[in-house]
């Protein structure tokens, strides 16, 4: 209830504070807003110019493909004059096309005209050799021309005409600029009201007034330069001190700047259109600075109150929740903690005035003493194991037992007190419990002074045996440390017997429904416990401090190679055939006297 309460009035108050205020603004200022305004206007404006101009492109390169392939003869005026009108059908604008002989002389067809014209020789001032044209070889957006035909300046797109690689002619299409600043018109915004194109950076594609009289083809004086329009605002759109406008600079549609003229600020926004031109054109409009921005300045304002309220609801909700969730992180933890089976590292979880979170909090410290009190009786490990591997349903594995047992135990603690013999054992299991786990190993029981392991369940361990063995091997090393400084403190040391067999068992959960016991029943077990025993008969010379007794099984089923001294066959109570014993060593040990020694693998 307290999150819903605080949290709901809180995001509520903060979403009803912003939408008041956003509709109050978007309703006033929805069409004054700048990116809508120039996104709508710039795309659509680029937008006709492409649809106007890509069809010239496709209509040269139709004529050019018919004459590639011998269907349109560029000597017979007939063919070619039907392929000029036919490749204008399909253009409603004010288009000319028009194919170039080597000699410039020229055959020139228009939408309007519906009829061709043959033009004498005439080159332009300026006009590329036809070395250069036929090098090309592709067909490009050539400059701005002055055709004295229609009087006004054109745009046009050209195609080398190659064959045998000698150059044959060119295909011309062409429109005049007319028709360019009839399509960037867009509604809402007129012709007069600032718009623009031009002409790479330094030129004026379309303005009002300036016109090109001359009584041939050419290419000067086509397009004015920004310095010779009487435009001032529009002479100084490249101004150095012009500012960038950050509200736009990251679209990718378009960009815009800002300049102050005689005091007066002004707002250039435009666009970029490249491939229609052997410069790229500039589309854009220009607006009173004050007029641009009226609207931004009251969705600023507006944005900041909103921000303001956010922050302050924001605040207010970090605090409210971040006191309320403290409890619910601990809680998290600490389940985090038990989840890993890591008691000692998790302490009780303290009291919350919320009545759901002290319940909780109540419940899992409950829980937690139980677990400790657990993890006394179960060996941490195997409940590990257990919760990685699934439910553990009782099957017969190949596996490898241990047992262990102190030497003479009953008269070595005879003369110590319950709590020394307690202290003793436990420093002992401990030892010998961290060799054992360390290699994978699962405890299975203490019995009296003896320990009961094995490998290869519940988790599948393939390498079982060399698991046993090593863990054998640092148990002995443990126990000799352990014994020095039992020495240096004036004690006995502990002398102990391992024993260790490898086969097939039954392993899983036995017991009654009340009380089971992850296990290993079978005789494998029994055959270990009594190499185990073997340990007080076996005559070595001189005695070890821990006698390890490994049986053949277990030197078959690893393939890691082991320093062994064998023992020889010997008979094991309960079993008939008798079984092959080894003693094993460090890699560094000496054999005892009267007996061999090899190293053993599997094979």
């Amino acid at each position: 209830m307290v999150l819903a309460l605080s949290f709901g009035a809180l995001v509520t108050t903060a979403v009803l504070a912003v939408l008041i205020i956003s509709l109050y603004t978007g309703l006033a200022n929805t069409r004054e807003l700048l990116r809508e305004t120039a996104t709508s206007e710039m795309t659509s404006a680029q937008q006709n110019l492409t649809n106007l101009l890509t069809p010239m492109e496709r209509q040269v390169q139709f004529i050019s493909e018919l004459i590639y392939r011998g269907e349109v003869d560029i000597n017979d005026p007939a063919s070619i004059d039907q392929a000029l009108l036919t490749s204008l059908s399909g253009i409603d604008d004010d288009v000319g096309i028009a194919f170039v002989y080597p000699d410039m002389s020229s055959r020139i067809a228009t939408r309007f005209d519906k009829r061709v014209k043959l033009l004498p020789p005439e080159a332009p001032e300026g006009m590329d050799s036809m070395k250069d044209l036929a090098m090309q070889g592709t067909g490009h957006w050539g400059p701005l021309i002055y055709s004295p035909i229609i009087k006004e300046t054109v745009m046009h797109f050209r195609q080398p005409i190659i064959r045998d690689g000698v150059y044959i002619g060119l295909v011309i299409s062409a429109i005049p600029v007319k028709e360019v600043r009839n399509a960037i018109q867009v509604d809402g915004r007129d012709q007069k009201e600032g718009r623009f194109i031009l002409y790479g950076r330094d030129h004026v594609l379309t303005y009002d007034g300036f016109q090109v009289h001359s009584d041939k083809i050419t290419f000067d004086g086509v397009a004015p330069k920004l310095a010779e329009i009487p435009d001032p605002i529009l002479s100084s759109i490249w101004d150095p001190n012009r500012t960038e406008l950050s509200l736009v600079a990251g679209n990718s549609d378009f960009t815009g700047h800002f300049i102050d003229l005689n005091g007066e600020k002004y707002q250039f926004i435009y666009t970029t259109l490249e491939g229609f031109a052997d410069k790229p054109l500039y589309i854009g409009y220009k607006v009173r600075f004050e007029d641009a921005t009226v609207a931004l300045k009251r969705l600023a304002m507006a944005g900041l109150a909103g921000l303001g309220i956010l922050l302050i609801s924001v605040v207010i909700a970090f605090l409210i929740g971040r006191r309320i969730s403290k409890s619910v992180h601990k809680l998290s933890v600490a389940s985090q903690k038990i989840s890993k089976l890591d008691f000692n590292s998790v302490g009780e979880l303290p009291p919350s005035h919320l009545k759901e979170l002290n319940e909780a909090s109540e419940a899992y410290n409950t829980m937690l003493r139980g677990l400790s009190w657990f993890e006394n009786y179960v060996p941490k490990s195997l409940v590990r194991k257990l919760m990685e591997t699934g439910e553990a349903q009782s099957e017969t594995r190949t596996v490898t037992v241990m047992f262990t047992d102190i030497r003479n135990f009953t008269p070595f603690a005879e003369n110590m007190s319950s709590s020394e013999v307690a202290n003793l054992l436990n420093r002992h299991f401990e030892l010998v419990t961290a060799c054992i786990e360390a290699e994978g190993g699962t405890v299975d029981k203490f019995i009296g002074d003896a320990v009961m392991a094995f490998w290869g369940a519940p988790e599948i361990q393939e390498d079982h045996a060399a698991r046993a063995c090593r863990a054998a091997l640092a148990i002995q090393k443990s126990i000799q440390q352990e014994n020095i400084v039992r020495r240096n403190e004036g004690l006995a040391p502990v002398h102990m017997r391992i024993g260790i067999h490898s086969g097939d068992l039954v392993v899983g959960n036995i017991g009654s429904t009340g009380r089971l016991n992850y296990t290993v029943v079978g005789d494998t077990v029994n055959i270990a416990q009594r190499i185990e025993q073997l340990g007080k008969s076996v005559d070595i010379t001189p005695q070890p401090e821990v006698l390890t007794l490994i049986s053949s099984a277990v030197i078959n089923a690893s393939d890691v190679r082991f320093h062994a001294e064998q023992i020889g066959a010997q008979k094991v109570k309960g079993r008939r055939e008798e079984v092959q014993i080894c003693r094993l060593l460090p890699e560094d040990a000496p054999t005892s006297e009267g007996t061999s020694s090899a190293e053993y693998q599997e094979g």
